[in-house]
């Protein structure tokens, strides 16, 4: 049995229900972190003269665990970065279908590049809303954030599907940042034809590592423009030039060392004991919170639904839970707590004892 206290030393000291904010790093992958850094320290290029086999093997561990393809699977320093160089990959003819209020990092570098776009309304009929926008705009391109960053709504991926389905010429983008990590996943059986993500929250890699991995029939659509020494380096046989596009810089040994140790101790933990525990009390969360009248209707609507949710809070509570070490952020017009599967039944009766007293 796991001791996750001791593995993440922050639980000693704090209530943390932040995760949609940034994840925990547990001794393993810090102790990880600080050997690399100490080989790079005595034997410089001797160490660093083994990246290329080193990013490899991490990239094997990212695609295994995502189930995609490992030639089509980019490894790089954060999601914006990637999502941004792809962007500059597609002619700027091409139609855009987002979110209204999806994370920044989704919308703004879309609307900045001036593609003509056009809208979906978040609320309780997310899945209709895309549905119905895809039926009247004729997009070429959906990007969507799997679970939006403020209020925790969810995409139903078996939406995703059958969307694709219906529509195949329609390229589905998805940003895993606030997803990968909480339960198993399958790219390849998915809807998603590219899907990138930042894996310092729920996969609890720390920072400055990201992937972006893509799909075998989207590469004629797509036409990179990033380039450098790098991409050329090992990307001429079965992985071509398209995939050393999105990697045209040396990557960051201990960074991406940090993701691999953290995919290993996720799958050492067991993903199905990962997806169970934050099921079970975001479920009891989300049953709590409903009965207190702290959720907006948009997510009492839906069935389908995640680990994140924003309550109906102050800026008084919020520092009265930041007094009693209770972790959460403020998004929007409340108070967002995230639940992982480091936190208890007893985190969330610690939150809401204050929540009652307030």
């Amino acid at each position: 049995m796991y001791n996750l206290k001791e593995h993440y030393p922050v639980l000693k000291d704090y209530t943390y229900l932040n995760t949609a904010a940034h994840g925990l790093i547990s001794t393993v992958v810090a102790d990880y972190k600080v050997s690399l850094n100490q080989e790079l320290l005595n034997t410089a290029s001797v160490f660093a003269d083994s990246r290329g086999a080193f990013i490899d093997d991490v990239r094997t561990s990212v695609s295994s665990f995502i189930d995609a393809h490992y030639h089509m699977t980019a490894l790089v320093p954060n999601f914006s970065m990637a999502f941004n160089a792809l962007l500059e990959a597609i002619d700027k003819k091409n139609k855009f279908l987002l979110v209204k209020g999806d994370y920044p990092s989704v919308n703004w570098p879309v609307e900045a590049r001036g593609f003509e776009c056009c809208y979906a309304d978040l609320n309780a009929t997310l899945e209709e809303n895309i549905w119905n926008a895809c039926e009247q705009h004729k997009p070429d391109f959906l990007a969507l954030s799997i679970v939006q960053y403020i209020s925790g709504i969810r995409i139903d991926l078996e939406f995703l599907r059958k969307l694709k389905l219906q529509f195949p010429d329609l390229i589905i983008i998805a940003d895993g940042t606030q997803f990968i990590g909480v339960e198993e996943f399958r790219f390849r059986e998915s809807g998603i034809d590219i899907l990138a993500a930042s894996c310092y929250k729920w996969l609890n890699a720390g920072d400055g590592n990201a992937f972006m991995t893509f799909k075998e029939d989207v590469v004629d659509r797509i036409k990179p423009k990033y380039t450098g020494f790098n991409s050329v380096q090992g990307f001429k046989n079965d992985r071509g030039s398209f995939m050393g596009h999105f990697e045209p810089g040396h990557q960051d040994m201990t960074a991406f060392g940090g993701l691999q140790k953290a995919i290993e101790f996720c799958n050492e933990y067991g993903i199905y004991s990962i997806q169970n525990q934050i099921q079970t009390i975001s479920q009891e969360a989300r049953n709590e919170f409903t009965g207190r009248n702290l959720l907006q209707p948009e997510v009492t609507g839906r069935k389908l639904h995640s680990s994140i949710f924003n309550i109906t809070g102050d800026e008084k509570l919020f520092e009265k839970l930041k007094n009693e070490k209770i972790i959460i952020s403020q998004r929007g017009e409340g108070l967002r707590v995230s639940i992982s599967y480091y936190n208890s039944i007893e985190d969330l009766n610690k939150l809401l004892n204050v929540i009652d007293e307030n």
